[in-house]
């Protein structure tokens, strides 16, 4: 029976599909011993998914040429932990403004869970888990 074999509220159909089954009985199918032999194949292994390890740097930025190491770090799929306490406030913003930058290409995550401590993130770490371990977020 088709798709519209009988008369629904469309008006489609005849209530059978007699051209197919007109098909099937001029067209005897022979089989052979042939086409019953079946070979086994067996299937491909499935790929196996290790995702790559997760990696914290702790860096503690001593210039401004530092940002790009830690955007590489950022790149590379790292969780970047700074320690802004040793270089002044000036060279920290613009630090900040760079990786500011980077984190918006890699679509990751930066935050600040401390008063110095500055935590960036590459899109697939969940930063949620490091501020809890921390308590709050300062703003």
């Amino acid at each position: 029976m088709g798709i519209f074999g009988t008369k629904g509220k469309f008006g489609f159909g005849t209530g059978r599909d007699d051209d197919f089954d007109e098909f099937v009985d001029d067209n005897d199918f022979e089989t052979s011993d042939a086409d019953e032999e079946t070979a086994t194949v067996d299937a491909p292994a499935a790929p196996v998914f290790t995702p790559a390890p997760v990696s914290l740097k702790i860096v503690a930025p001593k210039a401004y040429e530092d940002a790009k190491e830690i955007t590489d770090f950022l790149i590379n799929g790292n969780t970047v932990l700074l320690n802004m306490d040793s270089i002044s406030r000036d060279v920290a913003v613009r630090i900040l403004d760079y990786l500011k930058g980077a984190v918006q290409v890699v679509g990751g995550m930066i935050t600040k869970v401390g008063k110095t401590t500055i935590v960036v993130a590459p899109k697939n770490v969940d930063v949620s888990s490091i501020e809890a371990m921390v308590g709050h977020t300062e703003q």
